[in-house]
């Protein structure tokens, strides 16, 4: 305690001491970083935010929702998307002819926006700029193309539910033409109308009045009624499994033609009127702290060395 005591005295005196120098020091060091971190030296940025949760998203695997948009938002696809309709490369003073031009943007792009998740299960869509409407209108922007990447997703996996569906469709609706034309022939030919109930009814006329015409049917009946009769039991299963199709390719072509908005704008971006980036007080304090505290390495080194000279 007694040596910090020596310690912090001896650096107060030294202050008091060379305390014109650290006047001048602290006021040009304020100067000079004002200076350098005002519009002439440095453009300042603004920032826009908006704040999404994901809405109507079909989950895959064991990603949650926001996990789900977050990659979205991160993909090549949508940045792309962004760098076109706001000529990017122009606004950041990048030529596109230029050696690793691609790589530039890129970089410069991860600088500007910045997606992140929050512990709440939302997105922050956070877009810096010089220009805070094109901020604004890039965050936007990359809402739109978030909610039309994965409509776009949606309605190719629909489209393929419907196809497929479509395809079993077609297969049973000719495995039931097939089946129909076989019991019509059957009935013109063997006037097998309804395999049960006219085995029942022959059965009966023929035991009392041995009329031919029972007969007849009976002999049908016996010759071609088990034909008949599988027909129509895989007929009638097929129907069941026919309708039961159709009502799921209905399902499939109402989710295809559905227009979903995939994300709840919590928070929607807005032109800010508060520039974010530089923070001048902040590059004033640490120039300042800075050149003074260089300062008092300078003046104990000098301090020491005059102690050994003498």
């Amino acid at each position: 305690m007694e040596e910090y005591t020596k310690n912090s005295s001896y650096l107060v005196r030294l202050i008091i001491k060379w305390k014109t120098h650290f006047i001048v020091v602290s006021l040009a060091a304020i100067i000079l970083s004002t200076l350098f971190s005002s519009e002439w030296f440095i453009k300042p940025r603004f920032k826009s935010v908006a704040t999404v949760y994901p809405a109507n998203v079909i989950p895959y695997g064991d990603e949650s929702n926001t996990e789900q948009i977050l990659q979205v938002l991160q993909s090549t696809e949508i940045r792309d998307a962004i760098v076109t309709k706001f000529n990017l490369f122009e606004h950041y003073g990048i030529t596109k002819t230029e050696n690793s031009a691609q790589s530039k943007l890129i970089g410069t792009y991860q600088n500007f926006v910045s997606i992140t998740k929050t512990e709440f299960e939302s997105v922050d869509i956070k877009v810096t700029d010089t220009d805070p409407k094109l901020a604004c209108d890039m965050a936007n922007e990359i809402i739109v193309q978030l909610n039309n990447k994965i409509s776009k997703l949606h309605k190719e996996k629909a489209n393929e539910v419907v196809q497929l569906l479509n395809k079993q469709l077609k297969l049973e609706s000719s495995q039931l033409d097939s089946l129909n034309k076989g019991m019509q022939e059957l009935r013109s030919k063997y006037q097998i109308l309804d395999y049960d109930i006219q085995v029942k009814e022959a059965s009966k006329e023929y035991v009392k009045t041995k009329n031919s015409n029972a007969s007849s049917l009976m002999k049908s009946l016996e010759e071609k009624g088990g034909e008949y009769y599988q027909y129509k039991k895989i007929y009638d299963g097929l129907i069941i499994s026919y309708n039961k199709t159709r009502t799921e390719y209905n399902t499939a072509m109402k989710e295809l033609n559905k227009n979903f908005t995939y994300t709840y704008v919590v928070s929607p971006p807005s032109v800010s009127d508060k520039k974010a980036y530089p923070i001048r007080w902040l590059i004033v304090s640490i120039s300042t702290f800075s050149a003074n505290f260089l300062l008092l390495i300078i003046v104990i080194f000098l301090n020491n060395k005059k102690k050994l000279i003498v």
